[in-house]
């Protein structure tokens, strides 16, 4: 399967959300809308290519660009200003090096400490929070659905 890349991510940002605070302001303000993503395209290494700065309203650098986190899909999205470009993050499961159980529901779950604890999920204690470890980059073999992210915006 083919990656996502930088045509493949539309920007646009509204007459009103366009470099804000223009008066006495030293950068530019803006507010943009991010949309990426069709379910068949997979997660290119790196993240995902951002178009150039001007597609965001900018000639000179981009200083700061802040995802707002949408609330239906589970993802973290962070920029990456080094390499231009969105990192996704999901939550991360280990299974630790314990042997598969009598009953054959599997390895257990490593937690961050890289320590491998009860919690297999089946069979699971009611009413405890689990620690998976921490958040891993999204596999490549993932294909993202079409999402639309808020994000502010600064720079010149």
């Amino acid at each position: 399967m083919a990656d996502l890349t930088a045509d493949d991510v539309t920007v646009s940002i509204g007459s009103r959300d366009k470099d804000f605070a223009r008066i006495g302001s030293l950068k530019n303000l803006s507010i943009a809308s991010i949309a990426f993503g069709d379910g068949v395209l997979t997660y290119p290494t790196g993240g995902v290519p951002l178009p150039a700065i001007g597609h965001f309203g900018l000639n000179k650098q981009m200083d700061l660009l802040i995802p707002q986190q949408p609330s239906d899909n589970g993802f973290i999205y962070k920029y990456d200003a080094t390499n231009h470009t969105l990192l996704i993050y999901t939550q991360g499961v280990v299974t630790g090096s314990t042997s598969v159980s009598p009953s054959g529901v599997g390895a257990k779950i490593e937690n961050s400490a890289s320590s491998a604890g009860n919690p297999e999920l089946v069979g699971a204690s009611p009413d405890l929070t689990y620690d998976f470890g921490p958040l891993i980059e999204l596999p490549t073999t993932i294909t993202p659905a079409a999402v639309t992210i808020k994000a502010l915006v600064v720079g010149e």
